[in-house]
């Protein structure tokens, strides 16, 4: 049964408007845990409601989670939902994304809900809420929105310390599939979150635009993934075909054009110097802004490539 849930939030420098997203989970939560991949630290003030786990360090998002995970698990729950800082969760979507898994028989699976960019906001909002959960099983989700028990998680189940940013979730998802995990979205259950930092729409296709040196990650743990043999062929095939397009095209269509190929051609240098961790993007992300206009510039959330 899903009766104890603990949401789990990886956050790096968020913006002000943070604590207002974490309200609506306030009454259906058992636990809300912060875990905080600030460098340095962030200063959250007095928040009585929320379990905050920061040691100053950009720890990447895999250890993130897992350290966020092992917490819930203290603390007596036996369910997660993972949420990036920029994703805003309605009043009443915990306990439908509860419905979904109970719907499956609430066992080794895992749902998400269906994403829309958040710009939806501001163009009159998200559709409703199904009354009914419509469970669409997927190769992976996002971990943003991602509910899954974990009673049966065994120690090599936790999300990769390897990749830094980019992937996590999709290498996770690839994983529990392997151990006869499901995994499902829920159409019947819209959610807003941040898309990248903007949305750019070329020749009638639309593509998210990541920070510049997103593209780091992407490039070097792509090449990594390439080389694991749980990663689906069609996976391998598919993301591996994207790199040469993006290092061709990006520079071009994208602003900061120059900036992109810097960072690419490092991810790519990175990969076979074999460098793990923030490697190249450290001394970047230590001194990232939030961009108060369009949400965080950077969190350290989010798969680059969905």
């Amino acid at each position: 049964m899903i009766d104890r849930i603990a949401a789990i939030y990886t956050t790096f420098k968020p913006d002000a408007a943070f604590r207002e997203r974490v309200k609506p989970l306030a009454a259906g939560c058992h636990a809300i845990i912060v875990v905080d991949n600030t460098p340095g630290g962030h200063d959250f003030g007095d928040c009585p409601d929320l379990v905050i786990l920061q040691d100053g360090h950009n720890k990447g998002l895999g250890p993130a989670l897992n350290l966020g995970i092992d917490k819930a698990r203290e603390l007596g729950c036996d369910a997660v939902v993972l949420f990036d800082q920029d994703s805003t969760p309605g009043t009443d979507f915990l306990e439908a994304l509860a419905d979904g898994v109970r719907a499956l028989g609430g066992r080794r699976c895992a749902v998400g809900p269906l994403m829309f960019d958040d710009t939806v906001l501001e163009r009159g909002g998200l559709p409703p809420i199904g009354a009914a959960p419509l469970p669409r099983e997927v190769t992976c989700l996002p971990t943003s929105g991602m509910l899954f028990p974990i009673d049966e998680l065994t120690p090599s189940d936790g999300f990769s310390e390897e990749l830094f940013l980019d992937f996590v979730d999709f290498d996770w998802c690839w994983r529990m599939r392997d151990r006869g995990w499901r995994i499902f979205k829920l159409d019947n259950l819209p959610m807003a979150h941040r898309l990248g930092l903007a949305q750019r729409r070329v020749l009638g296709l639309q593509y998210h635009v990541p920070a510049p040196y997103r593209h780091y990650f992407q490039f070097r743990d792509t090449l990594r993934l390439l080389t694991w043999s749980h990663v689906p062929l069609y996976s391998k095939v598919r993301l591996g075909a994207l790199l040469p397009a993006k290092l061709l095209l990006y520079p071009f269509i994208m602003e900061h054009g120059r900036e992109r190929l810097v960072w690419m051609l490092k991810g790519l240098r990175d990969y076979f110097l074999r460098r793990r961790g923030a490697g190249a993007a450290a001394a970047r992300l230590q001194a990232v802004k939030v961009a108060k206009s369009n949400g965080p510039a950077m969190s350290p959330p989010g798969p680059g490539l969905h």
